[in-house]
């Protein structure tokens, strides 16, 4: 179907040039590491690699009938409900063939507020929430103890917070005040579960062509419990993640709901999803990743190494799943 394949990011010289960009606000960028290392990758396989980087890039070569065959697509821009929508978008408007789900399926599951309300149609078990509207004030506390407040379109833990309700009313309105004027929508306030955190990764639309899972645990291999995965906790690289086998039977309910919203929301290709597993056993489904990382240190690539692949591996079963649907229609 193709020879050529154009890479789309931004990194982080793209997203951080912008005078008003803030690293807690748009820490967005694709790492270099990642980037190169699906190029080279794809290279091996013997494809030739463009790499285009921005969309605005791509639309200059649109204006001069430049554009590839198909595209990896990588880009997920900033402060935008529809940041990870605008790439599939467009690239359906030119007719470009790409890797990974939809403008509808992106834009769904960053849109936390919209998306938990299909989890819970599709009975799909998810932490209870509130929706604080902008400027709207906020009469009480939420009816259980702890809870995490997160912008209600974002992605990589950006401005997400545990709050404790002993910290009283005042506290709560404040930080919620503090997040939405920092990313201009509106805020969930989420039940915090404590347990153990794990990210499962799949690959496939149809049918599950890689399946695995790792949990993150702290510095000496605990479980998270009541520790939280916040955007300055990845960046120190405080907790690392270990390998799980799903067919344990404690973790059957997350191999039951990842199988099942795959096939919901194809066409993924592929993505990863956050569970926290209760002290009860029970599995709350955190967040879809439809735009997961595909670094080589990171969760995927981990995954993949559990179930015997290398990393240019991944990338072939990535491709050869895109293509298969694509090549269906």
């Amino acid at each position: 179907m193709t020879n050529n394949i154009g890479l789309l990011f931004e990194l982080e010289a793209d997203i951080m040039s912008d005078l008003t960009a803030k690293e807690q606000t748009h820490y967005h960028w694709r790492e270099p590491e990642e980037v190169e290392a699906v190029a080279e990758s794809l290279t091996a396989l013997g494809y030739k690699v463009d790499k285009i980087g921005t969309l605005n890039n791509l639309l200059e070569r649109w204006r001069f009938n430049q554009l590839p065959d198909f595209v990896w697509n990588l880009s997920v821009r900033t402060l935008s409900r529809n940041r990870t929508a605008l790439a599939p978008a467009i690239l359906e408007q030119l007719g470009i063939p790409y890797t990974g789900g939809d403008a509808t399926v992106k834009s769904l599951t960053l849109n936390k507020d919209l998306l938990k309300p299909v989890l819970q149609w599709y009975g799909i078990l998810t932490p209870p929430w509130y929706r604080y509207e902008t400027g709207k004030d906020i009469q009480s506390l939420p009816p259980w103890s702890s809870s995490i407040l997160k912008p209600s379109c974002e992605g990589y833990s950006l401005g997400l917070r545990k709050f404790d309700n002993q910290e009283g009313l005042a506290v709560l309105r404040q930080q919620v005040e503090e997040i939405s004027q920092l990313f201009h929508v509106p805020v969930l306030c989420e039940e915090f579960i404590a347990g153990r955190e794990i990210t499962v990764g799949i690959v496939g639309n149809s049918s599950p062509l890689l399946f695995g899972a790792v949990e993150t645990v702290n510095a000496v291999g605990e479980s998270l419990n009541e520790e939280v995965l916040d955007l300055q906790a990845k960046r120190q690289g405080k907790f690392k993640k270990i390998g799980v086998d799903l067919a344990d039977s404690k973790l059957r309910g997350l191999r039951d709901a990842t199988l099942e919203l795959m096939k919901f929301f194809a066409p993924l290709d592929y993505a990863t999803f956050d569970f926290r597993i209760a002290s009860d056993g029970r599995a709350y489904l955190l967040d879809i990743n439809a735009d997961a990382t595909l670094h080589p240190q990171r969760s995927f690539a981990q995954i993949a190494g559990a179930a015997g692949l290398s990393y240019q591996q991944l990338i072939e079963v990535i491709l050869k799943t895109c293509l298969a649907r694509w090549e269906k229609g």
